[in-house]
């Protein structure tokens, strides 16, 4: 078995309570396992009194109360009754596990920390060095679904340590490597689409060189690839508006609003910043784009975009939608970027790395923490004109000249 993770993986130790500027035990549905179930069972006491009551025996939910749907052992100081009275041995999987989370495939295991997890959120962010991708393995073996494609498993990750690569060099500017990723994920989608055979004959791990058994066609979009990667071309930008980019950002945003709100504040904090935005005139948001532009980094958006490729790049070999999943990646973080920028406006023009790593942390909790949300969102890149390859092109090329 192979265990891939990122390097700050094992590094990471909870810190609780009124330390942590949010519970990751409220507003998301907490299921116990059976396992842990039969131990809360046994337990006497006024403690065992409230598993009995307050967990459901058929599914392990944990009735939740109050606004926010708090952990009913989430008390006022933001700590765990169950962890306080009996220790961190009974707590059930997803509390003994989150914010760490794994990808099954087949002898592999993905492992990220999300950042759902603010306090995660915030050394990613003020981290400056690059991450990279550790692998450990052992001698299990992992006997998985028959119908597991290995074949696909194996190109998509190697085409993920590429794109990581791109997403982690520093001689070009972030939005060029978004740009570059998304159309290379074009390029190979089209393979995936319509040349299986190429595919299973380990074609597409040859994309990001050249080989002489190339069709024309291949070698064509080949260079296209390379010169967008060495050189975005520049007339892009003859076609791109201020009001544009303003709007396009604005459906996205709106788009956020079609899936259900896990925090009562979210719909309405949306509301708000999409009215600001209606009534702010394109120049104006162009000025402050600009002025905004200073304010944060590169490196912070390539932290957030090798986040998000790592974490869904693999995971489009249950469904073979590659070019979503880095779509995704990229509106990810555009938005979160985007959210960043409200923020700064209605603060003054003052950001914090505090306010940074709420607005993103809070974006991603609405987005995965439920798999409802996860799957809509999903199918918004795949089908959604809103998220068209053409207009994220453009907003990159956009934000690139700013």
């Amino acid at each position: 078995m192979y265990y891939y993770y990122p390097d700050y993986f094992d590094s990471f130790r909870c810190v609780g309570g009124v330390k942590c500027p949010d519970s990751c035990c409220h507003i998301w549905q907490i299921t116990v396992d059976k396992k842990t179930l039969k131990k809360y069972n046994k337990v006497k006491g006024e403690l065992g009194r409230r598993m009995r009551k307050k967990i459901d025996k058929k599914t392990g939910n944990i009735v939740p109360h109050g606004k926010e749907n708090r952990c009913e052992f989430l008390n006022d100081d933001n700590l765990c009754d169950i962890v306080l009275q009996l220790g961190e041995n009974y707590l059930c999987h997803t509390c003994h596990t989150h914010p760490r989370h794994e990808e099954v495939y087949h002898n592999v295991r993905e492992r990220s920390l999300a950042i759902t997890c603010p306090i995660v959120c915030k050394e990613l962010l003020m981290r400056e060095s690059h991450v990279t991708i550790q692998i450990k393995k052992d001698n299990k073996i992992d006997f998985f679904d028959r119908y597991f494609d290995n074949s696909l498993y194996a190109q998509l990750s190697y085409i993920r340590d590429n794109m990581l690569s791109i997403v982690q060099d520093r001689q070009f500017a972030i939005f060029k490597r978004m740009a570059l990723i998304l159309v290379i994920s074009h390029y190979i989608q089209r393979h995936i689409n319509k040349r299986q055979s190429r595919l299973r004959k380990s074609f597409i791990n040859k994309i990001f060189s050249s080989y002489p058994d190339f069709l024309p066609v291949e070698k064509k979009d080949i260079e296209k690839t390379l010169t967008t990667y060495s050189k975005m071309s520049i007339h892009m930008t003859d076609k791109i508006t201020t009001g544009f980019v303003k709007r396009s950002l604005t459906d996205m945003i709106f788009t956020l609003c079609t899936m259900e709100p896990l925090k009562n504040t979210w719909l309405p904090y949306l509301n708000s910043i999409i009215n600001i935005r209606t009534q702010m005139e394109d120049e104006e948001y162009n000025i402050c784009q600009k002025e905004f532009n200073r304010e944060i980094t590169d490196i912070q958006l390539e932290q957030l975009l090798f986040y998000f490729v790592y974490l869904y790049c693999c995971t489009a070999t249950y469904d073979g939608f590659l070019l979503a999943k880095i779509k995704m990646a990229v509106a990810n973080t555009l938005l979160i970027r985007e959210l960043w920028f409200m923020r700064w406006l209605e603060d003054n023009k003052v950001l914090s790395v505090d306010t940074l790593t709420e607005m993103a942390h809070w974006f991603v909790r609405e987005v995965e923490n439920s798999d409802e949300n996860l799957e809509q969102w999903d199918s918004l890149m795949q089908r959604n004109p809103r998220f068209s390859l053409e207009i994220l092109i453009k907003i990159c090329s956009y934000f690139n000249y700013l």
